[in-house]
C-alpha cells in the first residue's frame, strides 16, 4: 500500500487509458517494414532508457545466481534484448541460456538475424500465455513492452501464469502513460521514429500503457509475492518479484 500511494501521484499528469491495437499487431507492413519498425523501437530502448530499466534490475539477480541460469523473455520482438543480455553474461562469465518468445512469425524473422552468432539464445514463436513451460522450470521471465498490449483481466492472468513458472522471479518493463511522454515522443520522431509504423504505434503505445500504481494493483492481483513497481526517467517502470 505505501508504494502505491508513492505512485499514484504520476495518475494526474496521465490520460485515460486507451484499447485500440497497434498496426503492427494487425498484420500491417511488408517484412521490410516491420524489420525497419524493429530497428527503431529497438534504438528507442537503448537511447531512451527502455533497456536501462530493465536490465538495472536484471543483472545483479543473474550475477547472485550460482550454476546454470535460465531466462525466458516473452514478447521478444527482434530479440535485441536477449543477445544483450547474453553478450554481457559471456563478459562476465555466467553459464547463461535464454529463450525469446514472440507469437508473431514476422517478429520471428527478423529475430533469427539478430541471433546469429548466440547459440544461447533460442528462438520459439509462441504465445506468451502458452508458452510450453512447466511451473519453476526457469529461473526468471523477463519482459520489456510487452505488457501495455494486454487488457488488465489479461495482464492478471499472464502475471500469475509467469509467476508459477519462474522459480526466482519476475523482470518486466513497461512504458508509463502520459501527456508528457506522449508529447516529448512527438517531439524526437525525427530521430528515433522516422517509419509510419514506429511513428504511429509508438504514440499508441503511450496511451494503452498503465501507470506505476495500476501495475502494481494488478501485480498484487495476480497473487504475485511481494511485487515492487519502479519508476524510471524519462518514461518507464519495472515490475520486479523476487521468490
Amino acid at each position: 500500500m505505501e508504494q502505491a500511494r508513492e505512485l499514484n501521484h504520476l495518475a494526474a499528469w496521465a490520460p485515460e487509458r486507451v484499447e485500440r491495437p497497434e498496426l503492427l499487431e494487425l498484420g500491417y507492413g511488408s517484412h521490410q517494414d516491420v524489420a525497419a519498425n524493429l530497428a527503431e523501437m529497438d534504438r528507442i530502448n537503448r537511447y531512451l532508457g527502455g533497456l536501462r530499466a530493465l536490465t538495472r534490475h536484471v543483472y545483479p539477480r543473474l550475477l547472485a545466481q550460482r550454476g546454470p541460469i535460465t531466462l525466458v523473455d516473452l514478447g521478444t520482438g527482434s530479440a535485441m534484448i536477449p543477445v544483450t543480455i547474453a553478450r554481457w553474461a559471456r563478459r562476465q562469465g555466467l553459464d547463461l541460456r535464454i529463450l525469446a518468445v514472440d507469437c508473431a512469425a514476422r517478429q520471428v524473422r527478423v529475430a533469427r538475424s539478430t541471433v546469429k552468432g548466440y547459440p544461447e539464445v533460442q528462438l520459439l514463436r509462441a504465445d506468451a500465455f502458452h508458452a510450453p513451460l512447466r511451473p519453476g522450470q526457469v529461473d526468471y521471465v523477463i519482459s520489456s513492452l510487452l505488457l501495455h498490449h494486454l487488457a488488465p483481466s489479461q495482464l492478471v492472468e499472464l502475471l500469475r501464469a509467469t509467476g508459477e513458472r519462474a522459480r526466482c522471479g519476475l523482470v518486466m518493463s513497461d512504458l508509463v502513460r502520459g501527456w508528457l511522454p506522449f508529447y516529448a515522443f512527438k517531439l524526437v520522431q525525427p530521430l528515433f521514429a522516422r517509419h509510419p509504423l514506429t511513428r504511429y504505434d509508438g504514440a499508441l503505445s503511450i496511451l494503452r500503457a498503465y501507470m506505476p500504481a495500476e501495475l502494481l494493483k494488478l501485480a498484487q492481483a495476480a497473487g504475485l509475492p511481494n511485487p515492487q513497481v519502479f519508476a524510471h526517467w524519462p518514461a518507464r517502470m519495472t515490475l520486479v518479484v523476487d521468490k
